[in-house]
């Protein structure tokens, strides 16, 4: 089973993007595109399918060529399978047996212990030997357990670390509230980003209760969400180093994926990262960031196949207010071009009043820039200032019937255009 560990998730990550998730690419497009062979990325597919569960893959066919697909319903189950696809990248075999050889020393000595006194003690039992193991590793993997997963305490005496079992940070719980607590975490690891950390957490306490406590409780999913989305989880390994960047403040290259062609064999340029914006209605991360002259870029962050972070750190004086000035009338993530205007929108709604007064209110809610003005019964106007009313095509399509444009070329060009495609598709004209 170890042989199959991933060590390295970019790969996985852009298979997932192209065969998976956005491409529906069959493995022989994926070679060419990739320049991957086709074993290595046959390889690759039957590992993810490992970690998948079959009721979340589709299969269609194209000719001879087999596609797949994800296909999920986040009302039914909202549990994030695609976490999984991460668990199993961090170790080797060797790094288990040594954890749990470190950890079952440690707690046979029952006393804080320095590392010569490890090392003694692992060697003295069998456990490793320096023909393939080395001193260096040994302390590193110590550290690890210290500093990165909490597991082990440390306290310097006389110059020296000496290292212990972590407390159980838990033991002022009762197993009522242990329990209480896991229902909370249900909660939050599905609304605060990145939302991985959250499932770790989840799983690590449920094995804490299983094994330190001999409980046995099923979480039960008691809560529905509104726009969730299970797939900006494959980019969350990228979130996390731009988050590092951007608190750091320290420069970055991207190695991104532009689907326009002059961008394809364009150079990297250094970019100062300031902020990610999140579209909830389609569940995707953007990094806004600030290039030379202080040109506003945004970057879609699954286009981002890898992230550079430099040594070199910059100044954030007047960011919040280039910021402001790019985004005030963004309806979602387009930011103001240079030499551009905001264009002027009016929308017309009309409801059945008072049944629908409701429409009215939510429309209030998600458009919180906009002025609605009441015109008469059962007719209200909404004007709104935007950077590119393109942005606001599937937001509208979702109150057809409801809402009409009466100002915004452009918009009423495309609202037009899209509905005489639909309505040829089906044969009504």
């Amino acid at each position: 089973m170890f042989s199959d560990f991933m060590k390295h998730y970019n790969i996985i990550r852009a298979i997932l993007r192209d065969v998976f998730l956005y491409g529906c690419f069959s493995r022989d497009d994926l070679e060419e595109k990739r320049k991957l062979s086709s074993r290595k990325i046959s390889y690759e597919m039957r590992r993810i399918q490992q970690y998948v569960e079959a009721e979340f893959i589709r299969t269609d066919r194209d000719g001879r060529n087999k596609l797949l697909a994800l296909s999920y319903d986040s009302i039914r189950n909202t549990e994030n399978f695609l976490v999984k696809t991460y668990m199993t990248k961090s170790f080797t075999q060797s790094d288990l047996i040594l954890y749990f050889n470190l950890l079952m020393l440690l707690r046979s000595e029952d006393k804080l212990v320095c590392f010569r006194e490890i090392e003694e003690g692992l060697i003295g039992r069998g456990n490793i030997s320096y023909d393939n193991i080395s001193s260096k590793t040994v302390e590193r993997k110590i550290d690890e357990m210290c500093n990165k997963l909490g597991i082990l305490s440390c306290e310097t005496i006389k110059r020296t670390k000496h290292y212990a079992i972590a407390e159980d940070m838990f033991k002022e719980l009762d197993n009522k509230e242990i329990e209480e607590l896991s229902i909370a975490i249900a909660l939050f690891k599905n609304i605060f980003f990145p939302v991985t950390a959250g499932y770790y957490c989840e799983q690590s306490l449920k094995d804490y209760a299983a094994y330190e406590r001999d409980m046995n409780f099923e979480v039960k999913d008691y809560f529905q969400y509104k726009n969730l989305h299970f797939h900006p989880v494959i980019e969350e390994h990228i979130l996390w180093d731009l988050l590092k960047a951007i608190h750091e403040r320290k420069y970055i290259y991207l190695n991104y994926n532009s689907p326009k062609i002059e961008y394809k064999d364009a150079p990297k340029e250094a970019l100062r990262p300031y902020k990610i914006r999140y579209d909830i209605n389609c569940g995707r991360f953007y990094l806004v960031s600030f290039a030379k002259q202080n040109r506003c870029v945004v970057s879609r962050l699954d286009r981002i196949e890898d992230v550079e972070i430099c040594k070199k750190t910059f100044s954030r004086n007047k960011f919040e207010e280039l910021y402001n000035w790019n985004f005030i009338h963004s309806w979602s993530t387009v930011s103001l071009a240079n030499n551009q205007r905001p264009e002027k929108i009016k929308l017309e709604i009309i409801i059945v009043e008072p049944q629908e007064n409701y429409i009215i209110e939510r429309i209030r809610s998600e458009v919180q820039l906009g002025t609605i003005k009441k015109i008469r019964e059962g007719c209200y106007h909404l004007d709104m200032i935007v950077n590119d009313s393109h942005e606001m095509v599937p937001w509208i399509r979702s109150y057809s019937g409801y809402i009409k444009i009466i100002q915004g070329r452009v918009i009423i060009k495309k609202i037009a255009e899209d509905w005489k495609e639909m309505l040829e598709s089906y044969g009504a004209i």
